[in-house]
């Protein structure tokens, strides 16, 4: 609450019509634009709050008093110190060019982090981070997200509002994008390896987990290969776990930039709208369910040489241990 009154201290409250200056709420900067300026503004109150708690800054009531009121008076001081603080803020920022806080966010730090986070190497190293993660058991995206999930959050909201307004759509690396283009499957883009599961696997280890993990893998959700294959500490099946979403992301990135394939419209859809269905929805196209369904055929063909080295490796360990469970030592019966 004390953030969010903080953000509101800081949003400007007059607004330029023409010749006329009208006091009002500035709505501009409680979208997207704001949402730097919001994040930093949580992190100051917090850290403000809790160097007030830290040193007992707080007023102390009688032993009496129901501990919902003592802590409603605790709570007094250490938020009025935020709310002087941001007020102070405000102030030194209307005397300089920039006029408020959010102009300075958006002009010094969120346009040009919008800039390179949108960029294609930074969208390259997104997809690769967030499948490296998961090589050790780690949960990729929730890292990546952090860093990049307000650039793609911003540069969504301006294709929607483009898109809204028939002007021309802005960017092409979109959470859609991410969500959409880069992995089917889930991360790594394993729906590809479950096909390759099916096709040519004789491992009976594979095809329990092929029947496991496929129905969920077409929605996006492969927990199952990740720790069922394993993905995890697995050196064979990482190289194409990684390699698929890092070209995906090239491919697609590249055919729209050429105009080949329509761009995402700002639409944004659950990440679990399986493949082809999603492509077409996510850019009003069938250009992008074309896409997909050319990258799906390429992850198979990269998939196809590890799974079988992985089929291979699966079954002579299964025929080891069927043979061990027939050596039965009969001298002892």
């Amino acid at each position: 609450m004390v953030s969010f009154i903080s953000f509101l201290i800081l949003t400007p409250t007059s607004i330029v019509l023409g010749k006329k200056t009208v006091s009002a709420v500035e709505t501009q900067f409680l979208g997207p634009n704001g949402i730097f300026l919001g994040i930093i503004i949580a992190l100051i109150s917090v850290e403000i709050y809790r160097f007030a708690i830290k040193r007992n800054w707080t007023i102390k009531m009688p032993d009496g008093v129901p501990p919902a009121v003592t802590k409603s008076f605790d709570a007094l001081i250490p938020s009025a110190l935020v709310v002087v603080f941001f007020f102070l803020i405000r102030i030194l920022f209307s005397l300089t060019s920039f006029h408020t806080a959010y102009n300075f966010i958006y002009t010094i730090l969120q346009t040009p982090l919008k800039h390179v986070g949108i960029s294609l190497p930074s969208v390259l190293l997104y997809n690769f981070l967030a499948s490296f993660f998961w090589f050790f058991g780690i949960n990729g995206p929730s890292i990546t997200n952090s860093v990049w999930q307000p650039i793609f959050f911003v540069s969504t909201q301006d294709n929607l509002k483009a898109f809204q307004n028939h002007a021309p759509l802005p960017h092409i690396y979109t959470q859609p994008f991410i969500d959409l283009f880069t992995t089917y499957g889930g991360g790594g883009s394993t729906l590809a390896l479950l096909i390759v599961v099916f096709a040519i696997c004789k491992s009976k280890r594979l095809l329990e987990l092929g029947k496991l993990a496929i129905l969920p893998g077409i929605f996006g959700i492969n927990e199952p290969v990740i720790f069922g294959l394993p993905v995890v500490l697995n050196p064979v099946i990482v190289i194409p776990f990684i390699l698929c979403p890092v070209l995906n992301t090239l491919i697609s990135g590249i055919i729209m930039n050429l105009g080949w394939v329509a761009w995402t419209n700002g639409v944004q859809l659950p990440w679990t709208t399986p493949p082809i269905i999603s492509g077409w929805l996510a850019t009003g196209s069938w250009t992008g369910s074309a896409l997909q369904i050319v990258e799906i055929i390429l992850n198979i063909l990269i998939y196809y040489p590890f799974v079988k080295m992985l089929d291979k490796q699966y079954l002579k360990e299964e025929k080891a241990a069927a043979e061990k469970d027939l050596d039965i030592d009969f001298s002892e019966v």
